[in-house]
């Protein structure tokens, strides 16, 4: 059934590369000389009972030479909504050739060159999984591989769809196109932007450069959690106590607890600024200068942050209003919003 074939895998997802870049390039990751898979992304759940997630995205995989030369891209638009608002992108692109890993690094606009480790085993990505049957994938017949909080469907050792399921939460990656046998050149193999390389040591699968403040994805968080259920004995059905779900839902909100720490107060000092600025303004041009910084800002907590004036003679008086009725009401929180713990501390105060 192609076990040998999926013991060269190293393919967790879209999500988890690492371990691919360690498999031996003489080695086929895949049982076909070339393909491309286009993936929807989708997940989420509720992270406290005020406060829901959702996931969309998409993603790309690209291989030729039976995956001696691939390309992974995906992104991700992550929304919190309820008591809180926030709206982040994640976006990757990496390149893995015979000898080296391309990595780009969109925020710097760079890319990390690192040479591949040798005589290292591919990983199994259905070790501890159970073959419970076939299911058709973008028109495609793969076998379904099912573990705690865990699916995988392979075809040809290419992983169709990938899903993590824990505490109510949710992330999936299916196929939508699956294109075999297509002429994939050296030059539209891969879209890596032309920012500057920077060559970095053998490749550890963390880089080095990373702060320990940099997010994992929403992925690698709940695939955490999955482990550290699985380690404490608990399976699918089991009862996990209040407590212990509030504490790992935490975990996997804590960037977007953090972020909005951050950005919270941020929020209310550009709101006065904003505010000062829109009293001196004559014309309705120079009213919707005023609002540039806003607009930015807003990006983190709306994806619509556009809020243009249209007349500002007319709305003067009401925009004036809503700034001092928005102001107010956020200064009343700040003691609060500086004093919440976590995800949940912080939508009581946002909801006060």
């Amino acid at each position: 059934m192609g076990m040998k074939v999926m013991r060269g895998l190293a393919v967790a997802g879209m999500m988890v590369w690492t371990s691919l870049y360690a498999v031996p390039v003489q080695e086929k990751l895949y049982d076909v000389p070339n393909a491309m898979v286009l993936y929807k992304i989708s997940g989420g759940g509720a992270l406290t009972p005020d406060v829901n997630l959702t996931l969309e995205g998409n993603g790309k995989l690209r291989f030729k030479e039976w995956g001696a030369v691939e390309l992974t891209e995906w992104h991700i638009v992550e929304k919190t909504t309820g008591a809180l608002h926030y709206v982040t992108s994640l976006e990757m692109c990496k390149k893995r050739l015979k000898n080296q890993v391309l990595d780009v690094d969109f925020k710097n606009k760079k890319i990390r060159e690192r040479p591949l480790p040798e005589g290292k085993e591919a990983v199994d990505i259905t070790q501890g999984l159970s073959l419970s049957g076939q299911q058709m994938v973008a028109n495609v017949v793969c076998d379904m591989w099912e573990g705690e909080g865990i699916k995988r469907c392979v075809y040809k050792g290419i992983p169709l769809f990938t899903e993590y399921r824990a505490l109510g939460m949710l992330y999936r990656e299916e196929a939508t196109s699956v294109f075999f046998d297509i002429n994939i050149s050296d030059n539209s193999d891969c879209s890596i932007p032309s920012y500057p390389v920077e060559k970095f040591a053998l490749y550890t699968g963390n880089f080095k450069t990373r702060s320990k403040k940099t997010s994992k994805s929403f992925s690698e968080r709940l695939q955490e959690i999955i482990s550290l259920l699985k380690k404490k004995g608990f399976h699918e059905g089991s009862a996990v106590s209040a407590r212990e779900k509030k504490e790992l839902l935490e975990k996997i909100g804590e960037p977007v607890f953090e972020n909005q720490k951050r950005l919270l107060p941020k929020l209310l000092q550009t709101m006065k600024k904003s505010r000062a600025c829109l009293v001196q303004a004559g014309t309705t041009p120079e009213a919707n200068r005023c609002l540039n910084d806003l607009i930015q800002l807003k990006s983190s907590f709306t994806d619509d942050p556009e809020n243009k004036i249209t007349d500002w003679t007319k709305e003067r008086a009401h925009i004036l209003d809503r700034f001092d009725e928005n102001i107010v009401s956020l200064q009343s929180k700040m003691k609060c919003i500086r004093g919440a713990k976590n995800l949940d501390d912080l939508s009581v105060c946002m909801q006060q």
